[in-house]
């Protein structure tokens, strides 16, 4: 009987609320969340003009206030590379007006809780995005990139 009465009392333990005292959740997991809301937002505009579904691999997501900066890899849904011989971008790849890593760009602002994608480009020859903050009134943080990793 005392075995039941301590399963009972560490199983009601379980399902009280936390201490009042008990730590927050963490911040980095509010940025996870609002990151990948960024990349979710910008994913189907992506896949659209490419012509085919893709997954983004972020390589950068900065978020400042409501505003985010996303680069990322575009995949194929499968995440293999992709063919884009075989994308509605054939033409700009074939004739080298494509930058060969194929890197996505974008500035979104979030409002209401929703992210609105207010520029884009895939896979630039020159840096696009280097007067989209001023264009739009973000903080020019968000747009910044990280240096590379030194070797």
């Amino acid at each position: 009987m005392r075995a039941f009465a301590a399963g009972l009392i560490a199983i009601l333990m379980g399902c009280s609320p936390p201490a009042a005292n008990a730590p927050a959740t963490p911040a980095v997991a509010t940025e996870a969340v609002t990151s990948q809301g960024a990349v979710d937002a910008l994913t189907p505009l992506i896949s659209a003009e490419i012509g085919a579904p893709v997954s983004l691999q972020a390589t950068t997501v900065n978020v400042v206030d409501n505003w985010a900066y996303v680069e990322a890899a575009p995949k194929n849904a499968d995440g293999s590379e992709i063919d884009w011989t075989r994308t509605n971008l054939a033409s700009r790849y074939e004739n080298g007006a494509m930058d060969t890593n194929g890197a996505v760009h974008a500035l979104l602002r979030n409002e209401n809780g929703s992210w609105t994608v207010l520029e884009r480009v895939i896979a630039p020859t020159d840096v696009a995005w280097l007067d989209w903050a001023a264009r739009h009134g973000a903080p020019p943080s968000v747009v910044t990139t990280p240096p590379p990793p030194t070797p």
